[in-house]
């Protein structure tokens, strides 16, 4: 099935309010079936692909005329997986400078800035938009809500890739996002990243996917893989860069009494998760169900934000007694703090001592039964 995504909207919204539109996504999550999606809204439109070496040669190393003459009389040009192309920034840039009435639109499954492509370039030129695996709200409006929730099992266990959710049979989820999980996903990274220990990159991911919903220490990470702390931070870089994984920062306006300086790192997918560490068992039977649930929750707020382009701050909060909220959205240029404790039955209340320094935030408790209300 396709799916209806969400920032087809947005994408298309903005047509011609930017000379270049970039799509940012990891692979598989659906920018190619989008992007051909939107090429049937243009009667002219031309698709180039990064990962094809002869389209790859036909941007690489242009002058402005020979990439004039290329695209000009279309409508739409697509660059898909635009970070496979050798100095893709300046190629845009040749283009959007030098032909009129022409909408760029380049994807790319790891952020240009990874293979050094973009920075500079396009400054002021650009757009930038986000997809995702899919979303809670993307399966609703496909399926309503009573077969959502019903299948949340499946989506917390096998994730929420399009091809792993339209695989009809727990056996074929497996294998799919075990095929996923393996070298494909990190194809960029290994490309582009200069990682030059493959057994500790491999050794620190699987790692972060033990500890999603615990605070981590880089230089514990450090002794355990065998590596540096640079190198640990280099690689959790490099993991956010390709959307593998995401950060919070804690949420603190007392240094003395709340944690400041710790990370949490989740996964945008959790059935990658899950297919890293080797456990695609039903989530009754697993002992990791919580932190499982609360990296899912989050995941789908992340998403949520994203395509409703809300300008805002995502952190965690944890006091030095040991009180924490798993997720608070900030929203930028007002007193509105959302706070969301993820629970897998059993609803708890706010910290008092959170309540007591953030007065003005509205408190959450997020289980399995009232998790859909909350991320569409």
């Amino acid at each position: 099935m396709n799916y209806i995504r969400t920032v087809f909207d947005q994408l298309y919204a903005n047509i011609g309010k930017k000379p270049i539109l970039i799509l940012y996504g990891a692979r598989q999550v659906g920018k190619t079936t989008l992007i051909k999606s939107m090429m049937t809204k243009f009667s002219k439109t031309l698709y180039l692909q990064g990962d094809d070496p002869k389209d790859a040669a036909l941007l690489e190393h242009r002058s402005a005329k020979e990439l004039s003459s290329l695209v000009s009389g279309y409508q739409l040009v697509v660059i898909d997986e635009a970070q496979r192309v050798k100095d893709i920034g300046i190629t845009l840039k040749l283009i959007a400078d030098n032909v009129d009435n022409v909408q760029l639109i380049a994807t790319g499954s790891s952020s240009f800035e990874l293979a050094n492509k973009l920075n500079e370039p396009l400054t002021g030129r650009n757009r930038k938009f986000y997809l995702y695996p899919l979303s809670i709200k993307e399966l609703i409006d496909a399926y309503g809500d009573v077969r959502v929730h019903h299948e949340l099992d499946s989506y917390m266990t096998f994730g929420m890739y399009p091809e792993v959710v339209n695989a009809i049979s727990r056996e074929e989820k497996a294998i799919l996002i075990k095929e996923l999980a393996g070298d494909y996903l990190f194809k960029d990274l290994f490309l582009f990243g200069d990682i030059r220990n493959s057994f500790a990159f491999e050794k620190l991911v699987k790692l972060l996917a033990l500890r999603i919903g615990s605070e981590i220490s880089y230089s514990e990470l450090a002794k355990e893989v065998g590596v540096s702390r640079n190198t640990i931070l280099n690689y959790v870089n490099l993991l956010e860069q390709a959307f593998i994984i995401f950060r919070l920062m804690p949420l603190y306006t007392n240094k003395t009494k709340e944690i400041n300086k710790s990370h949490k790192i989740y996964f945008y997918d959790v059935g990658i998760r899950n297919a890293l560490i080797g456990n695609i068992d039903s989530i009754d039977l697993r002992s990791d169900k919580g932190a499982l649930f609360e990296n899912f929750f989050i995941a789908e707020k992340i998403k949520e934000r994203a395509y409703a382009m809300r300008s805002s701050e995502v952190r965690f909060w944890r006091n030095r007694q040991g009180s924490e909220i798993d997720f608070i959205e900030v929203i930028d240029g007002s007193n509105e703090i959302f706070a969301y404790e993820c629970k897998w039955k059993d609803v708890v209340g706010i910290p008092i001592s959170f309540r007591k320094s953030y007065i003005n935030a509205h408190f959450t408790c997020v289980t399995t039964e009232n998790i859909i209300i909350h991320v569409k």
